[in-house]
């Protein structure tokens, strides 16, 4: 956790490594040792090893979720009661017989007598086979920057001690490091500075030798890396997949999608590449298609509780008590929601309002545009939109391009769905804009002039407005 405030921009893309990472692991878990496909024939797909439902995790993020729960509990990662927490999240996991465990990790944990002695368990199991540097650790290696933002030197030694718990080798520590540290930067800088950053905190010959093996990956094409079990190909493959992609219109999706197409241990360089790409580009840039499944081990877990791990892991809560709050109800009082709903007669099953009518309205899919408490939730994916109702959106465009794309998403599934802020008067009406240019072929003026007509409460402002009004006025 940073001792210095986020903004919402920074937040955002600490968001977006963690929630990057989960599907990142999830689109790749449907191609995991299979023919690689085409950038263009990437999708959600059931898990080739798992078996499980498209838009569930793997090992990657179940083992970086019990990471992050640490990092978001107790705000640090750094402490010995911090490690055995997540050695313990890694043994309870391992209990549950999850169906894809890599061969090293599997060793390590099944000899483990308990959480405190798991990392002397490691350097045992290390120490008996001292070539195995797998890709296990730089997997789940995403939200150890959040815990330390700022500082590289604790990044580094927590990153080394986390790997550590299962993955002693040097090389395994060294990724963590540069992987980590590179996805410090992307938060805090919003740059892509990569694995580079992190050099100085290694060795001077540990750090000839990665610089050499970046210098390839950032020159070689992707599908040099490949297989890509060693730690060492699967940094390089997930680097090499975001270098050639950083330029296209989409660089999260772009290079996913160069990732996955590389082929082989598919789930965990796309588990890789989604942490950096998520922490430069944020969670506004994952598409809704993408990350509205999200589903794995520990059961019930969804990606709203990611999202909101990934927040008090950086920051903490904020003065409203969120995230963690049990309501946002008293927070919003003094705005006085008054419970109101509004619908548009081209769709009248989707259902626009105020946080006051979130308790009562009768739907199946709820979009919440502000923040809610774990007792506001309606449904088991219940969905949080990372927008703001005043200038300060990294891309509030492409946000309500993307909302109202989900509105219409759930809408195919035959959903009745609810989307809200506080007071409906300036997300909601954009969104509602944005919804009715998109899907029902409204031009930018009627659509306007609708949406102020039937949501009595709107209140535009000006750079939601103006967000509305640079999207085409096309329909998707």
């Amino acid at each position: 956790m940073t001792e210095q405030p986020l903004s919402f921009i920074q937040l955002d893309r600490a968001i977006g490594a963690v929630l990057g990472s989960a599907v990142g692991d999830a689109l790749g878990a449907g191609f995991e040792f299979a023919t690689p496909p085409r950038p263009s024939e990437v999708r959600m797909r059931p898990g080739t090893l798992t078996g499980k439902p498209a838009g569930h995790w793997t090992d990657d993020t179940a083992m970086a979720v019990s990471v992050l729960r640490v990092a978001a509990t107790l705000g640090t990662l750094a402490t010995p009661e911090a490690q055995t927490a997540v050695a313990q999240g890694f043994l309870d996991w391992f209990h549950s017989s999850p169906q894809d465990v890599g061969a090293h990790t599997a060793r390590v944990l099944s000899k483990a007598p308990s959480a405190s002695a798991l990392a002397a368990t490691s350097a045992a199991v290390q120490q008996a086979a001292p070539h195995s540097a797998g890709n296990g650790s730089l997997m789940r290696t995403g939200p150890v920057a959040l815990s330390a933002l700022g500082n590289d030197a604790l990044i580094a030694a927590t990153a080394r001690a986390i790997s550590a718990l299962t993955h002693a080798h040097q090389d395994a520590q060294d990724a963590c490091v540069l992987w980590s540290i590179a996805i410090d930067r992307a938060i805090r800088l919003g740059s892509l500075e990569g694995p580079r950053a992190g050099l100085s905190q290694l060795s001077s010959e540990q750090a000839t030798k990665w610089t050499q093996w970046i210098d390839e990956a950032e020159t070689q094409d992707p599908q040099t890396f490949s297989p890509n079990g060693y730690v060492v190909t699967a940094l390089q493959a997930a680097w090499s997949a975001i270098v050639q992609t950083k330029h296209e219109k989409n660089p999260f999706e772009a290079g996913l999608r160069r990732a996955i197409a590389i082929g082989d241990d598919t789930d965990t360089v796309a588990a890789i590449a989604g942490a950096l790409l998520g922490a430069v580009h944020g969670v506004t840039s994952i598409p809704f298609a993408w990350r509205h499944d999200l589903a794995g081990w520990p059961d019930g877990i969804h990606g709203i509780d990611l999202m909101e791990l990934a927040v008090l892991a950086a920051r903490g809560v904020d003065p409203a008590g969120w995230p963690g709050v049990g309501s946002m109800a008293n927070a919003y009082r003094h705005f006085a929601p008054a419970g109101a709903t509004y619908t548009f007669d081209v769709d009248p099953d989707v259902v626009f309002g105020d946080f006051g009518a979130l308790a009562t309205v009768n739907a199946d899919a709820f979009l919440s545009l502000c923040r809610i408490g774990e007792q506001d939730r309606r449904a088991t994916n219940h969905e949080l939109v990372w927008l703001l109702d005043q200038p300060g959106n990294a891309d509030a465009a492409r946000v309500l391009a993307d909302t109202a794309d989900a509105i219409a998403h759930l809408r195919q599934r035959g959903q009745r769905v609810f989307v809200h802020c506080v007071q409906a008067q300036s997300r909601t009406p954009t969104v509602a804009m944005a919804w009715l240019m998109r899907h029902h072929g409204l031009s930018l003026a009627e659509a306007e002039a609708a949406v102020m007509a039937t949501i009595t409460s709107a209140a535009p402002e000006a750079s939601l407005l103006a967000a509305v009004r640079s999207l085409t006025e096309t329909t998707a």
